[in-house]
């Protein structure tokens, strides 16, 4: 029969275990990197599209794809990247009534570091991007309309290129070209 002070230890343990976990994770969000998705949760909020703008590397991916339910050719891969210039044209889309309502309450710890090796062409594309020995970092969000559950999704994905962090890619349900 288990004792109250052996169940006592492997609970204090796991618990132990879990806090180390969630500092592993912390360690690898850099203050850099805190201090730009801090900026950048501010630019959201007030919508101002000439800080987000710079925020940005280009071309900007807009479109997600998943290898198995999704076969689109390398051509339509690329219809979904946006310049700089078309970038002020499609921020509305981008940075819409849910994005700027949700991103400033979402806090760092929300944010998901992308396993590139293990992922499929959507990320390894991506990853290609990035500072060798830098991570894909993935802010995703899934929310509801009314009386819809989850229906609705949106992400940035963000990335360091040449020792700054930039947002590389954003999603959601709607494409941003039709």
């Amino acid at each position: 029969m288990l004792t109250f002070a052996f169940m006592r230890k492997c609970f204090v343990g796991i618990g132990l275990m879990s806090l180390c976990a969630t500092n592993v994770f912390a360690q690898k969000i850099d203050k850099k990197f805190k201090q730009f998705y801090r900026d950048f949760q501010e630019n959201v909020t007030i919508k101002n599209i000439d800080a987000l703008k710079e925020m940005m590397h280009y071309p900007l991916q807009t479109i997600y794809w998943i290898d198995e339910l999704n076969h689109f050719t390398d051509e339509e891969k690329a219809d979904g990247l946006i310049n700089a210039e078309q970038f002020e044209k499609y921020s509305d889309v981008i940075f819409h009534q849910d994005v700027q309502r949700l991103v400033p309450t979402m806090e760092v710890e929300r944010i998901q570091q992308i396993d590139v090796e293990a992922s499929g062409d959507y990320y390894k594309r991506l990853g290609k991007l990035i500072d060798d020995k830098s991570s894909l970092l993935e802010l995703y969000c899934q929310f509801s309309e009314g009386s819809s559950v989850g229906d609705d999704y949106f992400a940035f994905i963000f990335g360091k290129i040449n020792d700054e962090y930039k947002v590389i890619a954003y999603y959601g349900k709607e494409r941003i070209k039709e």
